[in-house]
């Protein structure tokens, strides 16, 4: 029998037949107490773009400064007018200093993990989209190349007082680092992170996937 050509079969999938478990870790430190409106708007319109349900995308939101605090996690709504309304009504968490690197730690012990509604023992893709709007006071190399062995596609996006050295090294790879002037300007980058996320959709997809060797 013939190897699948398992890239074919992943790029036919539609929008609405993949499944995806998203978490939006958010800066909100004092750094970015007038951007929060910005970043929330950035939020809502991706979630308009998924496909929310219980066995589609399930969606988490984490807001951080010194310490991390999830808003919401992957198993609470499963509906994505209850999503928008949670995320309509979040406040700046404020504080300080901006500890990335704690943060990343705490979504890959907390919000990617079963109990909080993770599929990604059954293989549905694990996203994580990070907006910073600083340099970090603690290391990130470590919590972040522990969620990429997890199997954490991680895509980050700053603005111009972010570290974009650090932000490459975070995400999946240096060039789904994005970055734009003022968080006022995050929808100019928005289709370009739903290509990155696409692209890596359909890479995961083909690389975990098992093909049928010859008899």
């Amino acid at each position: 029998m013939p190897s699948a050509h398992v890239i074919l079969c992943s790029i036919s999938l539609s929008l609405a037949e993949r499944k995806r478990d998203v978490v939006f870790l958010l800066d909100g430190s004092d750094g970015t107490r007038s951007s929060f409106p910005a970043m929330r708007d950035f939020v809502e319109r991706m979630v308009g773009r998924l496909n929310v349900s219980e066995n589609k995308d399930r969606v988490s939101v984490v807001q951080y400064s010194r310490d991390p605090e999830a808003h919401f996690y992957l198993k609470t709504y499963s509906r994505k007018e209850d999503i928008l309304d949670t995320v309509s009504s979040l406040r700046h968490k404020g504080g300080r200093p901006l500890n990335t690197g704690a943060a990343l730690q705490y979504v890959r012990d907390n919000i990617f993990v079963a109990t909080s509604g993770s599929r990604r023992v059954e293989g549905v893709p694990q996203l994580l989209i990070l907006l910073s709007g600083g340099r970090s006071f603690d290391n990130v190399d470590t919590p972040a190349s522990s969620l990429k062995e997890l199997g954490v596609l991680i895509f980050g996006i700053g603005s111009r007082s972010s570290d974009s050295s650090e932000l490459q090294r975070i995400s999946h790879e240096p060039s789904y680092a994005l970055s734009v002037s003022d968080f006022a300007d995050l929808p100019s980058v928005q289709q370009q992170l739903i290509s990155n996320i696409d692209t890596v959709f359909v890479e995961v997809t083909s690389t975990t996937t098992t093909t049928i060797g010859k008899k």
